[in-house]
């Protein structure tokens, strides 16, 4: 399906839909972008792009969207049209993924026409490149995981994927400084369409795994059968094992269930450095760094990894019921109601399980609660001091500043949603 996307210049439209309305200049450029948009982070690059794309008010954009398989085989636009020859291009954003797409862009650099690869899946480093930060979305997934409380962890990838393969080494090197081993998983290209052969795979692969554990999944797309297949076998989710994905797609993410909580990886961020990039190539001025690798954004929780990984059943207990009612006017003593021990025994139990007290964790809770909800701008201050829990906006205000540093609305406007 096309992504459909205008870009307002000097008060008229340019629409990306794989073709071009020309404003007429003699000094505007004419720019090919070669973006796949079936699936979310191409459209969120296109986003990036375009915001660039407005405020120089220079470029005219022609947009093949072509289709990126979305299994991480390397296979790029699978259609690429050849330009009007009467209408010559001035750049090209493009990803680079393998040796023919390599060489065709070389091939337009000496011909003097800039390319910019976005996202490129190689090992060359004559074309700038702008690509996501792959250690950093691995120590952050580590990150969140280990704060979970988590000790085993598991890494589930795409076979013979640079990308994928990056991220897995580097989450798998991670957790070896930890004095801890990943257990891995790289799902056959031959067979990922194939349901019924991944889903005997996976179940394979997660009946040998030590429980509890933590699982990093390469990208969004393949982690619902690693869920579905998870609960068929009877390992509770997030208890026993918890999932973060890659790039927070909003399908893939909420289409599972429970839903899968993932990186976002700076896609939009990526479009608009990459189009900085071009233009600096464009105006004849040597990239300042290349590659350029753009840090992840935010991990979004949500309930494949929300609750702690705890042994002690009493304790998970506990911790179940206060992810679960942070929201409400709960307190320590509503959690001791819900658990079968001593109000003494449970919080000295919980703080050894936890590395904190159930008061401070009910805090932590609430203030995640809020967080999200300050990223909808229509929610007033009060009503997210209220969906969070707190008693009041002056209680909620004072707890948020000593918590993050940050007035719940100097937060909300340093971490607006695009």
């Amino acid at each position: 399906m096309d992504f459909l996307h205008y870009l307002r210049t000097g008060g008229q439209i340019v629409s990306i839909l794989g073709i071009i309305i020309s404003v007429k200049s003699q000094h505007r450029k004419r720019i090919l972008l070669e973006i796949e948009t079936a699936i979310a982070p191409g459209r969120d690059m296109l986003l990036g792009i375009s915001k660039f794309v407005g405020e120089i008010n220079r470029w005219d954009v022609h947009h093949n969207a072509g289709s990126w398989s979305l299994h991480g085989d390397n296979s790029g636009p699978s259609h690429i049209e050849p330009l009007d020859p009467k209408m010559p291009v001035d750049g090209v954003i493009t990803r680079i993924y393998d040796t023919h797409s390599l060489s065709r862009a070389k091939a337009l650099v000496e011909k003097g026409i800039p390319v910019v690869d976005i996202l490129g899946d190689h090992s060359d480093s004559s074309i700038p490149l702008v690509h996501t930060d792959d250690a950093g979305i691995a120590q952050l997934a580590l990150k969140h995981l280990r704060e979970q409380g988590f000790t085993n962890f598991g890494f589930c990838g795409i076979e013979n994927t640079r990308w994928s393969d990056l991220r897995g080494d580097h989450f798998k090197n991670a957790t070896a400084k930890l004095g801890c081993k990943t257990s891995t998983f790289y799902v056959p290209k031959l067979h990922f369409s194939k349901s019924d052969i991944y889903k005997n795979l996976t179940l394979s692969w997660l009946r040998s795994l030590p429980l509890p554990i933590g699982i990093f999944v390469s990208c969004d797309h393949i982690a619902p059968i690693l869920i579905e297949t998870a609960k068929q076998i009877g390992i509770t989710i997030p208890e026993n094992i918890a999932f973060v994905g890659v790039n927070n797609d909003s399908v893939s993410c909420n289409i599972c269930n429970p839903t899968l909580s993932s990186i976002d990886a700076s896609h939009y961020e990526i479009g608009y450095r990459a189009a900085r990039l071009l233009n600096q190539l464009l105006e004849g001025k040597a990239p300042k760094d290349d590659p350029i690798f753009i840090p992840p954004t935010k991990l979004v929780v949500r309930g494949s990894s929300s609750e702690l990984a705890i042994n002690d059943p009493a304790v998970a207990l506990a911790a179940r019921f206060i992810n679960r009612n942070a929201g409400s006017l709960i307190g320590v003593d509503d959690v001791v109601k819900n658990v079968s021990l001593s109000k003494r025994e449970l919080q000295r139990r919980f703080r050894q399980f936890t590395g904190r007290s159930i008061h401070a964790t009910i805090v932590e809770t609430r203030i995640s609660i809020a967080k999200r909800l300050l990223g909808n701008p229509e929610y007033t201050i009060d009503y997210v001091a209220q969906l969070s829990g707190f008693s009041s906006r002056q209680h909620f205000a004072k707890t948020f500043k000593a918590a993050t540093g940050f007035t719940p609305g100097a937060f909300r406007k340093n971490h607006s949603l695009r």
